[in-house]
């Protein structure tokens, strides 16, 4: 069977398709523990959750006690729901009680089970469930991507628009922790009230302890070759908390889409949609688009080479994580030549001069 993303299992649930197994990949409980109450309110009705809901952790629960629940009938409803939650501690007994409940797969029983699989892992026991369960991969949003989860959470579960400078400033306020983004997010909607849009004035007024400098707008600042405006407010963004090294990496990782951008919106979409960022990026790619033609694709090569050799300044000790951050900056301004706006008052951009001058004669 294929993997599902949240939203095709929350799509899938909306058709009435219930029943079965479900073998859920998690990799932050949130998520984790958001799939399981939409198939638990979706096989049960109403006060049946008393009865026919039933849910174990897989470091507490043995063998013949998950067999006993796995073939308890449900009592008030068409099913019954049993819940595993770490799944990769079971002991082989109990694992065993499991892959012959997938593989008989009993009318009126749904199982959920989850699990953070081990990198690499090889067990049988993710195997049978891969093969006879429906498995949902519940990826966290990479650092990128939350501002548009956000937006798309606000849209599709209380029914408002946030604006996505909102989305960023929300985002870096409160970093990848996702269930206190959906709670500030749910404060936010009783904030503004009901269809009201969410825009900066409102996550300022609501939220605390908000940094001074938006993480995304200022790699957006690099991205489209301000680097003079980055090189001010990085001081401010290291002492919010932010990580140098978390900082290269999500430069790079812009940079890199600047560069898909080169190709083409179709080889960037293509690519962002292989690696499963589409559904959270999709409003950024117009910025991508409007990024690369700010840069050539040596340039890109450059910065990334840059940032790379600052890495491992930091993770080597040579360099303190502000200085090695602000000298690839600096690098970078030089070897590209728009160290200011674009203005190209840099070393390259003498260069590129030097070389026209020369073709002129």
């Amino acid at each position: 069977m294929g993997e599902l993303t949240y939203d095709q299992l929350n799509e899938r649930v909306a058709r009435g398709k219930l029943g079965g197994c479900f073998f859920l990949k998690s990799e932050d409980p949130f998520l984790r523990d958001e799939a399981i109450a939409l198939l638990a309110e979706a096989h049960l009705d109403g006060g049946s959750m008393d009865f026919d809901l039933d849910q174990v952790s897989g470091d507490d629960v043995d063998a013949p006690g998950l067999g006993a629940l796995l073939h308890t009938p449900p009592l008030l409803s068409k099913y019954r729901v049993i819940v595993i939650r770490g799944a990769q501690a079971l002991s082989a007994s109990a694992r065993a009680v499991v892959e012959d409940a997938v593989r008989q797969s009993v009318p009126g029983m749904v199982l959920i089970v989850a699990a953070e699989v081990p990198r690499g892992s090889k067990a049988k026991f993710y195997d049978v469930l891969r093969r006879h369960c429906t498995t949902v991969s519940l990826h966290s949003p990479r650092p990128s991507e939350l501002p548009g989860w956000l937006a798309k959470r606000a849209r599709a579960l209380h029914g408002v628009e946030l604006e996505m400078e909102a989305a960023q400033l929300l985002a870096a306020g409160i970093g990848p922790r996702l269930g206190i983004l959906a709670q500030e997010l749910e404060k936010l909607v009783t904030f503004v009230g009901p269809g009201a849009r969410i825009g900066l004035e409102a996550v300022r007024a609501a939220v605390g302890a908000l940094p001074q400098v938006d993480r995304w707008a200022w790699i957006d600042r690099v991205a489209e070759r301000r680097i003079a405006e980055a090189l001010t407010e990085l001081p401010a963004l290291l002492d919010a908390g932010e990580s140098a090294v978390g900082l290269i990496g999500s430069l790079s990782e812009a940079l890199i889409r600047v560069g898909l951008a080169r190709e083409g919106e179709s080889v960037l979409v293509g690519v962002l949609k292989r690696d499963g960022s589409y559904r959270n990026l999709s409003w950024k790619v117009r910025t991508y688009l409007r990024q690369a033609r700010c840069w050539r694709e040596e340039e890109i090569a450059d910065a990334l080479e840059e940032l790379l050799r600052a890495d491992r300044l930091i993770k080597s000790g040579g360099l303190s994580e502000r200085a090695a951050l602000e000298e690839a900056l600096l690098r970078i301004s030089c070897r590209t030549g728009h160290g200011d706006g674009g203005t190209g008052t840099g070393v390259g951009g003498r260069r590129e001069k030097r070389v026209g001058s020369k073709k002129a004669s």
